[in-house]
């Protein structure tokens, strides 16, 4: 006589549990993967400063498609159809300035070509842009102290989960 081994209809449970489970983990992957990049493609951050008297207050805000941040000028410093902020790509900070700098990279000789930097005084409440030349003349801050703003706002600035 021949016995046959035949599973136990627990058996048969437990074996398509494990599968559920699988796939319920799977699933779970998928769903946790895609919100994580829905998220952090519509997360920006946004850093908001004032100065020593309180008399201003400054917003610079990012853009997670170009890894720039933004401010907003002051309603003398732009002419009618030109943007009204300034792009920053590197930022320097502390007691007295804020400092955005704003470049064009030459991937062809792998430097970065005529730079821009927008001054806010924190003392004066003041914004101006300089040349980088004027800039080098006034203030005596090396380029190395300058991080890129991206890194400078997910440490210093807030998150925020709209996009401006």
């Amino acid at each position: 006589m021949i016995v046959l081994c035949s599973k136990t209809s627990n058996e048969k449970e437990e074996k398509l549990k494990k599968e559920y489970l699988q796939v319920f983990y799977l699933l779970v992957f998928f769903t946790y993967f895609f919100f994580a990049i829905i998220s952090n493609y519509f997360q920006h951050y946004e850093y908001v400063f004032s100065d020593v008297n309180n008399k201003k207050k400054y917003e610079i805000f990012s853009d997670i498609r170009t890894f720039y941040g933004y401010i907003d000028l002051e309603n003398d410093m732009y002419e009618e159809g030109q943007l009204a902020d300034f792009r920053i790509k590197e930022v320097y900070e502390d007691k007295n300035n804020f400092i955005g700098c704003d470049f064009e990279y030459n991937y062809e000789t792998n430097k970065k070509e005529e730079r821009y930097y927008i001054v806010i005084d924190k003392n004066k409440a003041s914004m101006k842009i300089f040349s980088e030349k004027e800039f080098k003349e006034k203030y005596n801050i090396s380029d190395d102290k300058f991080i890129n703003i991206y890194t400078f706002l997910k440490k210093k600035g807030t998150k925020i989960g709209r996009y401006r």
